[in-house]
């Protein structure tokens, strides 16, 4: 059986006045919830960009007073084609009422206004489901945010990871020697490489492979995150995968969002695609486990 590997985000529900003329409050996202099952699932459904979203489907566990979510990406165009083992593949075609729909699952935790998002780049982002909710909210002077949590103790498990299996670099590729700290940085003969390709931006990453043990240069990955620290508007996306010891799970950080995130494994099924309740579980499992840390990350805030 096949698995899949999905990064789950958090972050705490919020209203925001869109004149920021009043503090940011907390926001009781079931008032939404139970007014898009009132509207019922076309009239809960709007536009988005040149396509369609809506709240699909959610479940309340009373339990654990605890929502499952269901958002769905719907669209008509850049359809696929159908294929089967031993034929050409056809043209797909859909009636006017179907839709091809990417989808995204989220686990809202009523008590304590955190929304656990899974991450799935063909669906709805995190933007995405702040201007669904918004437009769902209806109001003429407030939004709904979707407040990342920021991860404590960033700089101190940087400083103690002694095993840097991977880092990705996103990079500002236009040349400029205006740029803060460029001269200085380790970056700057890349720069003079990318000059050649005439490129707007550009995505570098240096990991171990397939190689179990061991990890990258542990005094230069160092540098270039102070690096990737220290110049403005060169690197516009950097993650590094990291561990203290071997036997140590593998961490993923992202620099620049620094969203506390977690990432789960799902099986998965040929010819069957996942069932929320299903994937709505295991983001529970997360949540659950890293619940403390993330109360005590707002706490501190």
């Amino acid at each position: 059986m096949l698995s899949r590997k999905i990064r789950i985000e958090y972050y705490k529900v919020i209203s925001t006045k869109k004149d920021g003329a009043e503090p940011d409050i907390e926001f009781p996202l079931e008032n939404l919830i139970l007014k898009a099952d009132r509207l019922g699932i076309e009239k809960r459904t709007y536009s988005y960009y040149q396509e369609s979203a809506r709240l699909d489907k959610f479940n309340f566990d009373s339990n654990l007073n605890y929502w499952y979510l269901n958002f769905v990406r719907l669209r008509q165009t850049k359809l696929p084609v159908r294929a089967m083992k031993d034929k050409e593949s056809v043209p797909m075609v859909l009636a006017s009422d179907e839709f091809i729909g990417e989808d995204v699952t989220a686990v809202y935790d009523v008590d304590n206004h955190i929304l656990a998002l899974q991450r799935n780049r063909d669906s709805l982002s995190a933007t995405g489901i702040e201007m669904y909710l918004s437009e769902l909210y209806g109001s003429s002077d407030r939004e709904i945010y979707l407040r990342p949590i920021s991860m404590t103790g960033l700089n101190d498990k940087i400083k103690k990871a002694k095993i840097f299996r991977k880092i990705t670099l996103r990079f500002a590729a236009s040349s400029d020697n205006k740029k803060t700290g460029l001269q200085s940085s380790s970056f700057s003969k890349l720069f003079e490489y990318f000059e050649g390709f005439d490129a707007k931006t550009a995505t570098l990453s240096m990991s171990m492979g397939h190689v179990k043990k061991g990890g990258l240069d542990l005094d230069f990955i160092k540098k270039t995150i102070s690096d990737v620290f220290n110049t403005e508007n060169v690197v516009t996306g950097a993650e590094v995968s990291l561990k203290n010891t071997e036997i140590d799970p593998v961490d993923t950080i992202d620099l620049f969002a620094m969203k506390y995130h977690d990432f789960l494994t799902i099986r998965v099924e040929e010819c069957v695609s996942i069932d929320y309740l299903e994937l709505g579980d295991k983001i529970c499992e997360k949540y659950n486990a890293s619940k403390k840390i993330i109360l005590n990350s707002l706490e501190n805030k």
